[in-house]
């Protein structure tokens, strides 16, 4: 049997990261939704990425806009309005 853990398929967030506490800055990767980070330096649990982040892989809808409104019906292209369903 063949053990497959769904947490390696996740998608991931890379981009440059600082602890609050230290200072420290560094590159780091963890899943998408990942709000704090620890410290490769101090080990508190402080990391915070730097500046805006977003997963390699973002879905698109087919006039190239990648910004959605969610709502019950779907999620609604900012642009052409167009309801996709996931």
């Amino acid at each position: 049997m063949t053990v497959i853990y769904l947490d390696d398929y996740r998608a991931h967030i890379d981009g440059e990261a600082k602890c609050l506490a230290c200072q420290h800055e560094w590159v780091a990767v963890a899943p998408t939704g990942t709000l704090g980070l620890d410290c490769p330096e101090c080990g508190a649990f402080k990391g915070v990425f730097k500046g805006l982040t977003a997963p390699d892989t973002v879905w698109e809808c087919t006039c190239g806009n990648s910004l959605f409104f969610i709502s019950p019906e779907g999620s609604m292209c900012s642009i052409c309005g167009e309801v996709q369903v996931f």
